[in-house]
């Protein structure tokens, strides 16, 4: 079994802080993605099984919707994998996610995973 490293960090889009992103929601939104990490990696191990040299950074693009906080709007900003059944296993696994405290607006996030297999 190959193990790995999925790494998962936030980012937000620079127009979130005027739109009041503030501490709290940024935690929310990267407590919710670490919810996915397992699934994520699971994406990530899957395609590793083809192709051992698979690596790289996939930059993600959603919304949280106003009043239910889901997920959604996903699409990839940049992919270094390359790989579409990683991308849509990662879009389908963000799409089943939510803010567990949903703003009065819209929140718009880029968020970015570093897939790296251990050496």
């Amino acid at each position: 079994m190959n193990k790995f490293n999925c790494l998962i960090a936030a980012s937000m889009l620079a127009g979130c802080a005027s739109a009041g992103t503030g501490a709290g929601v940024r935690t929310d939104i990267t407590t919710q993605m670490q919810t996915a990490a397992s699934p994520i990696a699971a994406c990530y191990k899957s395609a590793l099984q083809s192709n051992r040299k698979l690596r790289g950074f996939m930059v993600l693009s959603f919304a949280a919707e106003p009043s239910s906080g889901k997920f959604v709007d996903g699409y990839v900003v940049r992919d270094d994998l390359n790989n579409a059944t990683v991308r849509q296993c990662v879009l389908s696994e963000v799409a089943k996610l939510k803010l567990s405290k949903p703003q009065r607006t819209k929140v718009l996030v880029n968020y970015p995973i570093d897939f790296q297999p251990n050496q």
